[in-house]
């Protein structure tokens, strides 16, 4: 008897070890509970199909990546001081998109062959696009913050479902087509109906439908310098409950206005050096300087000259709009963008040396002002080597077949500070007339979960605002260390009026100074006037 109870036990235990590796894929792999009732059993094929590459938050004592090593910025080394991310992606899935959608969850719990662990708070329905199952060995690890809770067989929910099942989303500017694969992959999971619309300025309808009583939507895309105007209207409302740990402080402050935060950000674009690499003769090191670039776009002209190959200008880019001013004028000293009031100052000494540095560059004949247009029929056609551009272009030059490289910004050779730039913020804000608001959230948050954003911005050569998607980008895209370089030492788009004033004011004074209409201490008195009376 004792033999065969051995035999027996080796018979289980061979059972197991088979199941642990050679599962099939069409076996379940995962049980759903709601209040102790199965509802949905999900298979190891399905959760195959949905899993995402994904670098996940592990306890401290295990290796890790340490993201705030890799900063220069002290907010972003404080807020990720507490959360270590594993070295290399994992294949996950975001337990939100395979359990119901909840209107409240107060308590979860996990149960393997081992063992149960539960989780219990009153905002586990906030949280459930923010839990994942790993795939590992034989099964699926379910992972809730840094805790790791090993071959999970079944989760179960307690809670109350959301009974709202359609909704309507404005989207905008590259990506679209992904954007409305995300958004539908969200519905059918779900058994919802959404309708995304492609708006080309969200700002503009918003308040146009508004003014004229019309229907708005319940989620919309818009970026940072949008909310203000859209905070005034009272046509989105504040986010400051969806705010999670995960997300970059950047992201955030890019859509706080007047203390409070109207969107959650989804990804960015930085502004990048591109260059042409025929006529650079290879790739531009990313810890260059200002020197370098003058001293690369000099001898550029000088060969131009000499084999007249029609080279309009070695640098090329849009002198014209304050948005590539600005960096020049953080190089040369001014700490931010804004005063601590709100306010904004042209009238000071980086400003005025940013001016008569651009203005020498373009009257050395090595810079040569030129709109989007313009500038984009030069790099593309090989008569000018070095554009101002955003992440924005990658994948248009890429496509179109252009030979480029991309560099950050240089270090400014006249006083040692990198050129700062411009961190450009898309982000997704809730209707404020919404009669859905807790679908709406639901699909905010599973739009700004790690795995979509991690997958949306691969695909297009961005960086996403969540820290591991973030750095899962470290594998997943080629320009990951320019961008996150440029992040690292970008400014913001600031959500405030004097911005977009100071935008549309120097729009004009720029071709004034440029045309030799102004000179440098008249367009700045002549700024600082005409801002200050558009904020009356």
């Amino acid at each position: 008897m004792r033999e065969r109870s051995l035999f027996l036990s080796a018979c289980v235990q061979a059972c197991a070890v088979f199941s642990l590796f050679f599962l099939p894929t069409g076996v379940r792999a995962l049980d759903i509970g709601l209040d102790g009732k199965i509802i949905r059993s999900v298979t190891a094929a399905e959760l195959k199909s949905l899993a995402r590459p994904l670098v996940l938050a592990v306890p401290r004592g295990q290796d890790a990546a340490q993201p705030e090593q890799r900063t220069a910025q002290p907010e972003q080394r404080a807020a990720a001081a507490s959360v270590l991310l594993s070295p290399a992606p994992e294949k996950t899935v975001a337990l939100g998109e395979i359990c119901p959608l909840m209107a409240e969850v107060w308590r979860l719990e996990a149960s393997s062959a081992t063992g149960k662990k539960a989780w219990e708070s009153d905002d586990l329905g906030e949280r459930l696009f923010e839990v994942h199952l790993a795939e590992a060995k034989g099964g699926w690890d379910l992972v809730v913050g840094t805790q790791r809770f090993r071959a999970v067989e079944r989760v179960d929910l307690s809670g109350e479902l959301l009974s709202e099942k359609s909704l309507e989303a404005w989207v905008s500017w590259e990506g679209v087509p992904e954007l409305k694969e995300e958004v539908a992959r969200f519905a059918s999971s779900h058994g919802l109906s959404v309708r995304v619309t492609d708006v080309p300025n969200t700002q503009t309808k918003l308040l146009a439908v508004a003014r004229a009583g019309g229907t708005l939507p319940d989620v919309v895309m818009i970026q940072s310098d949008y909310a203000p105007a859209l905070a005034a209207a009272r046509v989105i409302q504040s986010v400051e409950y969806l705010r999670t740990d995960d997300l970059v402080p950047k992201g955030f402050e890019a859509f706080r206005h007047e203390g409070r935060f109207w969107a959650v950000p989804f990804y960015f674009d930085a502004q990048l050096v591109f260059y042409n690499k025929k006529l650079t003769g290879g790739t531009v090191r990313d810890d260059w300087t200002t020197d370098d670039l003058e001293r690369m776009a000099t001898k550029i002209a000088a060969s131009s000259a000499a084999d007249g190959s029609g080279l309009k200008a070695p640098m090329a880019w849009n002198l014209y709009s304050a948005y590539w001013l600005l960096p020049f004028m953080a190089g040369f000293g001014k700490p931010s963008i804004l005063n601590p009031d709100g306010s904004i100052t042209v009238d000071d000494e980086p400003t005025a040396r940013a001016l008569a540095y651009l203005l020498d560059l373009d009257k050395r004949g090595l810079l040569e002002p030129a709109e989007r247009d313009a500038m984009i029929s030069w790099f593309a056609s090989g008569k000018t080597a070095f554009i101002l551009s955003g992440s924005y272009s990658i994948p248009e030059f890429t496509k179109i077949g252009i030979d480029f490289g991309v560099a950050p910004y240089p270090v400014l050779s006249a006083t040692g500070k990198a050129l700062a730039p411009l961190l450009d913020f898309k982000g997704l804000a809730i209707g404020r007339r919404t009669t859905k608001p807790v679908l709406a959230r639901r699909l905010v948050q599973y739009m700004t979960s790690p795995g979509v954003q991690a997958s949306f911005t691969s695909k297009l050569s961005k960086l996403p605002a969540s820290r591991m998607a973030m750095e899962t980008a470290r594998t997943d895209n080629k320009y990951y260390a320019q961008l996150m370089r440029s992040y690292e030492t970008g400014l913001v788009v600031p959500p405030a009026e004097s911005y977009a004033a100071f935008k549309n004011v120097m729009w004009k004074l720029l071709r004034f100074l440029l045309t030799g209409q102004m000179d440098v201490a008249t367009t700045q008195k002549t700024a600082a006037k005409l801002i200050a009376e558009n904020l009356k």
